[in-house]
């Protein structure tokens, strides 16, 4: 076997050329220059006279097979290497979270269905790490700018108050642990002051029982450090971001897990799961993390006399190979009540040159 980079007796001059023997095939040739058959194939019939196009094999009279530029073979073995590239975990198999590494922006989008009516949420959100203590808790600030609900900036009085929230809660300080799961918020006394002076502007320029209502209702909220954890509890966001994937797997890179999402407000259903790593990077060099599974219904319904619930929770999430920060989540999971309650959410990091 010998190349020929310009064989006088080949049309093909311009190209690095391979000079068929009696007895080689396709096969056989892409063995001795370990390439794929296939490859050889495609680039030969790239750029080869049409009489002279590979199909199953070399034809009887083939005297000549192009062959791709040394380059661009090294080129495209690099990007299957990479493509193959293993996920590196640290000691126990752990995914590591690499808090420090966390300042970002987000776009994020909920699609809310309740039966027949179907509800679209968007905003922007960023996270950022402050500091670590001793212990591997982590402090996080988090910020979100004005949200669109179904496209559009909301106007309505209710819509306003909620916005006089989020000035009042965010920028909000949270505790994660060395999970990445959230368990705490930080600056509760921040906000409690930032809602008195909320709280005044607001009963000075609305009136009203429903204005009294959701003065109740936020005043009740911020009765303690905890009662503001289980209002956000219910933050579709908080909840997806720092759900706490960063813990230790198995040697085949899975186990069984539980995950609890707040699918209906206020209240936490429970989704039996199988939470598992790609062990190899996907094609944009992404550590892949999914957890899916089924909703465990509690019993009530069957200790009634109907069918138990049903549901499914599926959420993957794409993590930078480096840094192991979240890239992207696309999480999806529903119950079957009477009426069919579903929820999708969509976060996905901004790149520098889109802000």
């Amino acid at each position: 076997m010998y190349y020929e980079d310009k064989p006088e007796e080949s049309p093909y001059n311009k190209f690095r050329t391979y000079k068929i023997q009696k007895g080689d095939t396709l096969i056989s040739v892409a063995q001795d220059l370990g390439v794929e058959a296939d490859e050889l194939r495609w680039y030969h019939n790239m750029y080869c006279e049409i009489p002279d196009l590979i199909e199953a094999d070399f034809k009887s009279y083939s005297k000549f097979l192009i062959l791709a530029p040394e380059k661009y073979i090294e080129e495209r073995k690099e990007k299957e290497e990479k493509k193959a590239q293993k996920v590196s975990l640290a000691s126990n198999h752990i995914l590591p979270f690499v808090a420090d590494r966390i300042n970002k922006d987000y776009k994020v989008q909920y699609a809310t269905v309740f039966g027949d009516q179907v509800d679209t949420l968007e905003m922007e959100a960023s996270v950022k790490w402050l500091a670590t203590d001793k212990n591997s808790f982590h402090l996080f600030e988090i910020n979100r700018d004005a949200i669109k609900v179904n496209n559009e900036v909301p106007d309505t009085m209710m819509d306003e108050l909620a916005a006089k929230t989020a000035e009042v809660l965010y920028p909000l300080k949270i505790v994660v642990d060395d999970t990445g799961k959230w368990i705490a918020v930080y600056n509760f006394d921040e906000i409690e002051n930032r809602w008195k002076d909320t709280k005044e502007a607001i009963l000075d320029y609305y009136e009203g029982e429903v204005v009294e209502n959701y003065i109740e209702h936020t005043d009740y909220a911020l009765e303690s450090s905890d009662s503001l954890f289980k209002l956000l509890a219910s933050d579709y966001f908080l909840r997806t971001f720092f759900n706490g994937i960063h813990v230790g797997y198995t040697a085949n890179f899975s186990f069984k897990n539980e995950v609890f999402f707040p699918l209906e407000k206020d209240e936490e259903s429970k989704f039996e799961v199988e939470q598992k790593i790609n062990p190899l990077l996907d094609e944009s060099n992404l550590i892949k993390v999914e957890q899916i599974g089924h909703f465990v219904d509690d019993g009530t319904e069957a200790s009634f006399g109907f069918d138990p619930w049903e549901g499914n929770y599926k959420a993957s999430y794409f993590l930078d190979e480096d840094t192991y920060c979240i890239e992207k989540v696309n999480l999806e999971c529903n119950i079957e009540y009477d009426e069919a309650i579903k929820v999708i959410i969509q976060i996905e990091s901004i790149k520098k040159e889109e802000n």
